[in-house]
């Protein structure tokens, strides 16, 4: 059966960018502004050869490129993970295998990887829980072996496969509930953003949460926050240009309730500030604002100027919370705010925004990320 996060952790998985695929360093040059609040110079150039792509869902599961979309699945029946590629120009899905005459139904398959509940012999499973990232030509994803995570990296055409580096120990927690004993997992969220590799290791209703990033190869720990109070929470982790925003805050005992702010990290000056109050939903980053949902979760989106701009709300959304999640995502420099069924995966609505208004309304799917590259 497919493992979840807690409730918390599932509905705030960082959608990790991916990178272009065989492209010259194509930019998207939008700004560079000066905070005077904090005497801070925030970049808002896009790189699709270094950096992380913006948010486009829950479940950091595609990976897009110029010349296609990896994506990760997971096959129920037998309990593992299979990528597959899809092809811009033939639409033909393959699964990411050069092995010959291979069936891709066997966890012998270069395409598949093991979960947590079907390791190899050798301790190795995937815990991603989808994510899987490309990057300068190669692709990374998180497993683990032992005690430990590591990233490991993947050719492009899935043929080789190698443990990277070493990020941190998979976190397993136990407790006593009502007489029984509960063990509680935790698997990282994870991203690639300039050459660093950003990732949590919090305990699932522990004590801690820490973001940590490397460089790339190394073996060199920066913390950028660590919190050690209550139940604290790191959550969806999203770069953009040469700042990495992120969520931190705290779990109430019951479980249901999250307090934080929205945070930004300054990869110039190495600083830590708040980017906005209260923001604990959904959120993206696009041409110097952050786009929000209300933390009531009621649909209604603001947007704020990312060095300390006061909010203004732009549109209200109406969904059905308990079916349905809100997505937000750029595209050709206007804002898509896609319905997704929880159930199903399929968006069913999305909503089209160019600076401050609703331009248009579409019940299915018709605009898809990063299809410009």
């Amino acid at each position: 059966m497919k493992k979840f996060f807690s409730l918390l952790l599932l509905s705030t998985l960082l959608v990790s960018g991916c990178n272009a695929n065989n492209s010259s360093s194509k930019k998207k040059s939008v700004s560079q502004r000066t905070s005077s609040a904090k005497n801070e110079v925030i970049n808002y150039t896009f790189n699709y050869e270094t950096d992380a792509q913006p948010d486009i869902g829950q479940t950091p599961d595609e990976a897009y490129t110029k010349n296609g979309v990896y994506h990760v699945k997971y096959v129920n029946d037998d309990d593992y993970y299979q990528i597959t590629f899809t092809d811009k120009k033939s639409k033909k899905t393959v699964p990411l295998c050069t092995k010959p005459n291979c069936s891709h139904k066997t966890i012998e398959c270069d395409a598949n990887l093991p979960s947590d509940d079907s390791e190899l012999s050798n301790g190795e499973s995937y815990v991603g829980n989808g994510y899987i990232q490309y990057y300068k030509g190669s692709l990374y994803a998180p497993f683990k072996y032992g005690d430990y995570v590591y990233l490991e990296k993947m050719s492009a055409d899935g043929s080789t496969r190698s443990r990277y580096m070493k990020l941190c120990r998979f976190l397993q927690v136990k407790s006593i509930q009502d007489g029984a004993e509960n063990n509680s997992t935790y698997y990282p969220t994870i991203t690639i953003h300039r050459g660093y590799v950003y990732f949590t290791n919090d305990e699932i209703h522990g004590t801690s949460a820490t973001l940590y990033r490397m460089k790339l190869g190394s073996n060199k720990l920066e913390v950028i926050k660590a919190m050690k109070k209550g139940h604290p929470q790191i959550i969806r982790i999203h770069p953009y240009g040469d700042s990495v925003y992120f969520i931190a805050g705290e779990m109430s005992e019951d479980g249901y309730k999250y307090t934080g702010n929205l945070y930004r990290y300054n990869t110039n000056s190495n600083k830590v500030s708040v980017a906005g109050q209260s923001v604990i939903r959904n959120y993206t980053v696009m041409n110097g604002y952050i786009y929000y949902e209300d933390k009531k979760g009621d649909g209604t989106i603001y947007r704020k100027k990312a060095e300390d701009g006061k909010s203004e709300r732009i549109v209200s959304v109406s969904y059905n919370q308990e079916d349905q999640t809100l997505l937000m995502w750029q595209y050709d420099g206007d804002l898509i705010l896609s319905i997704e069924d929880d159930t199903s995966g399929n968006i069913i609505k999305q909503i089209r925004i160019h600076d401050s208004k609703k331009i248009e309304t579409v019940n299915k799917k018709k605009y898809s990320p990063y299809t410009k590259l």
